[in-house]
Formats: C-alpha cells, sequence, structure tokens
C-alpha cells in the first residue's frame, strides 16, 4: 500500500523568542528539521510534504535539495488546517498518510514503523501515537474503550477529574487513511473559542462514525517529546547526545566520563578509540579505530585515519589526516589541510590550505599557510610561511626530505627544492635549489666588554 507524510513546520514557535523558524534550531548537530526526515525515510514514503508558514523562506532555503514537496499555510488556524494545506499535494494519493511535527526530533524510525504497523493490522481509521507520562498535566488525554480503541482525546482544560487522573496523552503524531482524513478534513468547522481547525477534531468525527481509532503507546515517552522553548530543547539535546554516545560505547568506543563528551549525530568513530574528557566531535567526522583524543579537543568535519593521536588543546577543522598522524598539544588545524600518514603537527603549531606529507615533522611554535611539505621533511621551531602580502595569498612550496632550520621565515611564493637545507633565521625570499643551503643572515659581530661598559653607565646613572 501506498504511504505518504506531511510535516507541520508552520508554526511560529513564539516560545523559542527567536528569529531562527523553529524546526532548524539545532540538537545534537542537526536541526529538528533534518531529524524528522531522517527517521521518516526508513518507511520509504512515496510522498513527503512539508507544510512551511512562518519563516517560510529559511525553511525553503534549507530544504533546498531535498526530495521532499512544499505547501504553505498562509494563516495559523491549527493543526487540521495545516494538514488542509497539503491537501492539493495528496489530491489522487490512495494510501496510509504519517502526520508528524517538525518539532518532534526524538523519535526513532522503528516506533514510527510500529505506528504504521499497527494502523494496518487493526485496519485503522486513524492511529494515535500516544505516551504514558507521570505528571500529564496540560496534555491531551487518550480515553480508550474495552477493545483498547481510542473513544476520544480530550484536552487537560475541558477534562473532568476521572479522565485527568488518566496518563496516557496524545504525543502529536497520527497515521491516517489518507482519503479519509481529507474528506473529513473538508467538512471540519472551527467551532472553537480560538477559531482553528484540529486534528483530534478528525478523530472524533471518526468515532462518532463508529469507524476504528487505534493508539500505539510509545516505549519511551521522552522519545515524542515536543520542543516548544529552550530548556525543551536542551532537554531534547541531552537525550540525543546520551542515545549517540550510548551507541559509540556499545560498538567500541571508550569515553573515559561520557557526561564530559559531546558527539553530534552521524559522527563515526571506530572500535578502540578513547575521547578523553572535554572531547567535542562534531558535523560529518569520521574517526578510524585505535586513536586517542583529547582532552579538551574539537573536532569538525575531519576525516581521519587509524591510530591518530590528537593531543590536548587541539582544534581541527575541515580536513582530512592519514594513519598514525600525532596533532597537538594546542595545535590548531583549520580548513582544507590534509595530514598525510605519521606525519606530526606539534605544539602550538597552525596550519591552513596545507599539505604535510608522510612522515613530516612540524613540532614546535610553527605556521604553514598555503603550503605543500614533501614527505620526510623537518620544520624547525618557530618556522613561519609568509603567505599574505596584504592582497593576495600565495604559496610555498618545500620538497621531500628538506630541512627547515629553527625561526626561518618563507616569504611566499617560494620553492624549496627537495633535500635543501634552509639555514636557522633565514629569511628566504627566493627559490632554493634541490639539495642546496638556502642562508640568509648578517654577519655577526662581538663587541668586548659592551656588557660591562652598559652596566657601569646604569649604575652612574643611578646615583646620578
Amino acid at each position: 500500500m501506498a504511504l505518504g507524510c506531511v510535516i507541520l513546520a508552520a508554526g511560529e514557535g513564539k516560545r523559542m523568542k527567536s528569529a531562527l523558524a523553529k524546526p532548524l534550531h539545532r540538537v545534537c548537530g542537526r536541526s529538528m528539521m533534518d531529524h524528522v526526515l531522517a527517521y521518516v525515510a526508513p518507511l520509504q514514503p512515496d510522498v513527503t510534504a512539508v507544510v512551511l508558514g512562518v519563516g517560510r523562506e529559511m525553511m525553503e532555503q534549507a530544504l533546498a535539495g531535498r526530495d521532499v514537496r512544499l505547501a504553505v499555510q498562509r494563516e495559523q488556524l491549527g493543526t487540521g488546517h495545516a494538514v488542509m494545506a497539503a491537501a492539493e499535494l495528496f489530491a489522487d494519493f490512495d494510501g496510509d498518510l504519517i502526520v508528524t511535527c517538525a518539532d518532534i526530533p526524538l523519535v526513532r524510525p522503528e516506533t514510527l514503523q510500529a505506528l504504521l504497523d499497527e494502523h494496518r493490522t487493526r485496519q485503522a481509521a486513524a492511529t494515535v501515537m500516544t505516551a504514558v507520562y507521570d505528571d500529564p498535566t496540560g496534555y491531551g488525554r487518550i480515553v480508550r474503550d474495552e477493545r483498547g480503541l481510542v473513544q476520544a482525546i480530550v484536552e487537560h482544560k475541558d477534562a473532568p477529574p476521572e479522565v485527568r487522573a488518566l496518563k496516557e496523552i496524545n504525543a502529536g503524531i497520527y497515521c491516517f487513511n489518507a482519503r479519509r482524513l481529507f474528506e473529513v478534513l473538508a467538512e471540519l468547522r472551527p467551532d472553537n473559542a480560538q477559531g482553528e481547525y484540529y486534528l483530534t477534531d478528525v478523530i472524533g468525527r471518526f468515532v462518532a462514525a463508529g469507524e476504528p481509532v487505534a493508539a500505539l503507546v510509545a516505549e519511551d515517552p521522552e522519545e515524542v517529546m515536543g520542543i516548544n522553548d529552550r530548556v525543551q530543547l536542551a532537554q531534547a539535546e541531552a537525550k540525543a547526545r546520551q542515545r549517540v554516545r550510548e551507541a559509540l560505547m556499545r560498538g567500541g568506543v571508550t569515553m573515559i566520563d561520557p557526561g564530559a563528551t559531546y558527539v553530534d549525530a552521524g559522527v563515526e568513530i571506530g572500535q578502540d578509540t578513547v575521547l578523553w574528557p572535554g572531547t567535542v566531535i562534531t558535523g560529518e567526522t569520521k574517526i578510524g579505530a585505535n586513536c586517542t583524543i583529547g582532552p579538551q579537543v574539537q573536532l569538525n568535519d575531519v576525516a581521519m585515519g587509524d591510530g591518530c593521536q590528537i593531543r590536548q588543546g587541539s582544534w581541527l577543522a575541515a580536513s582530512a589526516l592519514g594513519n598514525g598522524v600525532s596533532i597537538g598539544p594546542f595545535a590548531f588545524v583549520r580548513a582544507d589541510c590534509c595530514v598525510e600518514d605519521e606525519a606530526r603537527v606539534g605544539a602550538h603549531s597552525e596550519i591552513v590550505r596545507a599539505t604535510i606529507g608522510r612522515k613530516v615533522r612540524m613540532s614546535h611554535f610553527s605556521y604553514a599557510g598555503d603550503t605543500n611539505i614533501g614527505a620526510g621533511s623537518n620544520i624547525g621551531a618557530g618556522v613561519v610561511t609568509c603567505n599574505y602580502d596584504g592582497r593576495a595569498k600565495h604559496r610555498t612550496e618545500i620538497g621531500d626530505g628538506a630541512f627547515i632550520g629553527s625561526d626561518a621565515i618563507l616569504v611566499a611564493p617560494v620553492t624549496i627544492g627537495a633535500g635543501a637545507y634552509v639555514a636557522a633565521g633565514s629569511v628566504v625570499t627566493q627559490d632554493v635549489p634541490p639539495d642546496g643551503l638556502g642562508i640568509e643572515r648578517a654577519e655577526q659581530r662581538n663587541i668586548e666588554g659592551w656588557a660591562t661598559r652598559r652596566r657601569g653607565q646604569r649604575q652612574e646613572e643611578d646615583h646620578a
């Protein structure tokens, strides 16, 4: 049977107090909208529609290139009205329709599949996702009949004491027979104080007509929590990160202090890698096996091989590392870098748009910007490639096996040939040929007795 999905993302989200559309707020590194699309996708819906309203332009930009159809709710007149906005997209659709909200980011795909399975097993007109809360205050209560089918959904403010005592609540996720849903929506009238159309009114119509309405209780009530303010956003963040940590640890990753380790959804980490406290791993980062990361390390969009060591205080972004690479402590690997196998970028060093060749040693307080460093080269302490002339960036090329002495300054564009040496303290503005020596220093002079005379002069000035 065909399956469609409608994601409601039109609300204003006033309680977020934000200029950003609510579905674009992030949980565990991804927007809530992305989380919802991710848990819907495994069901392989034939049509996925997103209903937009407030924040439409930024939502359209965020959804550009995604395999979704867009509908617009021009006035925010309730959940039923929002689904009506998508009616044209399902004009010829005959099948089941999942309806969920873009601010419910923690649902697992298997939970949504269970909802669909229950709906089809029961041959229901509608099936409601529910949860059981110890304190259900403020939520609509689920009233069931003796067969376990839904008899009513009663809002908290309208519920008598015996209904308020019920702990099963409406989670706001539904599965409908699409044809019947849109037939009933067309008949709805906003006969309430708010003048709005509600999906719960559709449920009431089905029950009144004797059509079965089923319900499925989510195993984890936190899974179906909606996000209405920053407090709930933080609660969802904590839940999502705990899921990620547990999955990684069960997959063979060691976390010395899981509560002090932050890993985004979608990050991949190999077995026997160890994460020390304060480690933050975000974006599309992929880490190999047997690595050691941290403490206090940040990685964003980094691809890393096996056996790497990223030492304390280092920050890496949008770069690739081979196997057996060592970074830090306190190193800065900026965007578009490639550090090849067994290379070292050491204490307080910085690289950007650079390729660091195999077994390069760049151990102390050096900067390589717009630079290619050949395999086996040694970069001494304090070496700087001057890549910017005030108007444009220029490249430095260092051949295989070169030796750059401490405090050398290489003024780009410049090439240091393979096997060449650059003497410590030199300012190099011309190419150095392979196996040559580049040296630029003023001749040293020693002035005998200068320090003694200087101290005597200071003593005279002090007594003057």
